[in-house]
């Protein structure tokens, strides 16, 4: 039996700005588009010289709640 996979909001939580903690790191989302971020992953929070890195919307949201990933810090209201 085949059964289609539900249908979700890409990245319902997901918004510019945004700080993840995880367990040993922390997610920066740079920017936000429809299928794709860029995030890049710190040490501690305000680290500088780390590189932005790219990943699909889905693939982000299935890491960070696989992780536990708590927000540290809402988006910026600019």
């Amino acid at each position: 039996m085949i059964t289609k996979p539900k249908v979700t909001k890409s990245g319902a939580g997901l918004a510019k700005g945004q700080l993840w903690k995880l367990k040993h790191a922390y997610i920066q989302i740079v920017d936000l588009g429809k299928r794709l971020l860029h995030y890049k992953m710190l040490t501690f929070p305000g680290q500088k010289g780390v590189r932005t890195q790219m990943s699909g919307v889905d693939v982000m949201w299935g890491y960070l709640r696989s992780r536990q990933a708590r927000l540290v810090k809402a988006e910026s209201a600019s």
